[in-house]
């Protein structure tokens, strides 16, 4: 016995060879059922995978026919063999392409049959394990397309909260104007921006970049907004002048240990600042951040001094505070390392003097920044873009 599983299905026309075909199937204990034409297969088919459909060449249509589309259907569905008449020898290789399973004829022997009916068992095991599979990977995929779909809707939420976090942008404090733009190379951005204008004399401000990309560091970037919100708002409700004079310092190195506290393993370079606008007293941090900060001034762009080590990664680090007098009329820039890649030149060297090329005269405003730097036009950036300006006197 093969393990053929149901009745085999005939599709009976009353032929001494379909009478012969069946009578040989029960002759080797295989139950038979007789349909009297395509349509009726439905109906008595209970399992496509593994019973047999025997269809008589000269009851199906023709390979050569409009009806091509419908027999292809019917092959894809049921397990297939022709029963060949002799009067369509030399169509075999025209069925084998449609799909069937095998080739008989309706004389065929018993001891024959069973050789086929083993062959058909295979082929139907085969059959079954494929439409498992099909099955299971089907369903991986919806369920994974059901989980792009939450992580998309989580993705979004993220960015609005991460829109709203954001500061005004322009915010202008008498002379004093800051601004910033942020390109996400994904939904979510591992770059952050904040300013405040404090007391109504202090500009702070801090520019990070998280590491990785994605959710995570758009959550870092987000804990680092609370982390500087609760300070700044501590000095200003008390009114610390002495400790805005002194600003940014103590501020990376409250971060670093808050990060490390954290023990989610982030890090992140970061510039902090303030700017005292009644003296004009620009102090700053540099915690790894590249490119370093750039101070433009009569139409010459330059790189300012500082250094620092990331924050989140080592324990007990301090950051040197450095402090510049800024001109009448001025820029400050800080870019992220995502703009490198809008950079000509094959070394770093090359690709910062390209930089400052660029942005000699080209710095009064936010949009004049990002045009001479061709940041809105492109597409799909590999890394985040981001841009900080701080200008006075324009």
């Amino acid at each position: 016995m093969s393990n053929i599983k149901g009745p085999i299905i005939v599709l009976d026309d009353n032929s001494d060879g379909s009478k012969h075909l069946i009578e040989s199937f029960q002759s080797i204990g295989q139950g038979c059922l007789s349909a009297n034409n395509m349509d009726a297969v439905q109906d008595l088919c209970s399992d496509p995978l593994n019973q047999p459909v025997v269809l008589f060449s000269q009851q199906a249509p023709s390979v050569d026919s409009q009806d091509i589309e419908r027999l292809s259907q019917f092959f894809s569905c049921y397990l297939v063999v022709i029963a060949f008449c002799a009067q369509d020898k030399g169509k075999e290789a025209d069925y084998f392409r449609l799909g069937a399973a095998d080739i008989i004829e309706p004389d065929t022997e018993p001891q024959d049959l069973k050789k086929i009916l083993d062959r058909l068992g295979e082929l139907a095991d085969t059959r079954r394990q494929q439409h498992q599979y099909s099955t299971q990977l089907e369903k991986a995929n919806n369920e994974l397309q059901e989980s792009l779909r939450h992580l998309e809707q989580d993705q979004k939420a993220g960015l609005e909260i991460q829109k709203n976090l954001m500061p005004e942008s322009p915010l202008n404090c008498g002379n004093f104007e800051i601004s910033h733009s942020i390109a996400p190379s994904l939904y979510l951005s591992g770059d952050c921006v904040g300013y405040h204008f404090v007391l109504d004399r202090y500009l702070l401000f801090y520019f990070a970049d998280v590491s990785g990309h994605g959710a995570s560091s758009a959550f870092i970037s987000v804990l680092l907004h609370f982390m500087v919100g609760r300070v700044i708002r501590r000095h200003a409700r008390e009114k610390e002048y002495k400790a805005l004079a002194q600003a940014p310092e103590g501020l990376v190195e409250s971060i670093n240990q808050q990060l490390l506290n954290t023990g989610l393993d982030k890090h992140l370079t970061i510039v902090a600042g303030s700017l005292d606008t009644e003296t004009r007293q620009l102090r700053y941090v540099v915690g790894a951040h590249q490119p370093s900060p750039i101070l433009i001034a009569d139409g010459a762009a330059r790189f300012l001094p500082g250094k620092g080590k990331p924050a989140g990664i080592f324990k007990d680090v301090e950051w040197t505070v450095e402090q510049i007098t800024v001109p009448e009329q001025f820029a400050f820039v800080l870019l992220s390392d995502g703009v490198y890649e809008l950079l000509s030149g094959e070394q770093i060297a090359d690709k910062e003097a390209s930089l400052l090329s660029h942005l000699n005269n080209n710095s009064e405003d936010i949009g004049a920044l990002k045009q001479a730097l061709s940041i809105d036009d492109i597409k799909d950036p590999q890394d985040d873009i981001s841009v900080f300006l701080l200008t006075g006197g324009f």
